[in-house]
């Protein structure tokens, strides 16, 4: 595991850069990288969420950094594991299209990347941007991620995707809501609790 070029494929893909998925995706080295950019891009989310309450608001729920950073974070980090594995079971089983478990998930993990922009929500009048932003860029590079894995089609590849996302949203949407109490909340379904 090279750090330096770890840095260099973010940076990459902060650009826009998608050959990185075509090089992590062949690489068994790059699966615990790729597993940590993951978890820590989803922490960050958390942390957004956390300091978002900080800063914008005169109070906050009970056990506030353990929900949103903490347990928020690692909750986020599951279930976008579980968007991998909707996403590989819709390629795989409902489109016939060969697909690798694994490579998918090295692809997918560099994917996750964009959650970490999340950690900037907490900055006044530009919080919706922060928050909303880093789900979009997400969905995004999960498609790249997912078509250098497959031969699926484009179409099927959002779809999948689709399927994975539309998971995540809606789990970490209602735990958000769930109660006032135990709420667990990253980035913006952190923020989506002060709506309710």
């Amino acid at each position: 595991m090279d750090p330096n070029a770890i840095i260099n494929r973010l940076i990459r893909l902060a650009k826009l850069d998608t050959s990185v998925f075509d090089e992590v995706r062949d690489d068994p080295a790059e699966l615990i990288p790729a597993l940590i950019i993951a978890g820590v891009s989803a922490l960050l989310a958390g942390l957004g969420g956390f300091l978002f309450w900080q800063v914008n608001f005169d109070f906050e729920p009970d056990n506030l950094f353990i929900n949103t950073f903490v347990m928020g974070g690692i909750f986020m980090a599951a279930l976008y594991g579980v968007w991998v594995l909707l996403t590989y079971v819709v390629l795989v089983q409902i489109y016939k299209a060969s697909a690798d478990l694994t490579s998918l998930f090295r692809t997918m993990g560099y994917a996750a990347a964009p959650l970490a922009l999340s950690v900037l929500m907490f900055i006044p009048v530009l919080y919706p941007v922060f928050a909303i932003l880093p789900l979009v860029l997400l969905f995004v590079m999960s498609i790249y991620a997912a078509q250098a894995v497959t031969n699926a089609d484009s179409t099927q590849v959002v779809m999948a995707n689709l399927v994975g996302m539309a998971v995540f949203v809606l789990v970490l949407s209602m735990v958000a809501f769930s109660s006032d109490d135990a709420y667990l909340g990253a980035g913006i379904f952190a923020m989506l609790f002060e709506a309710s």
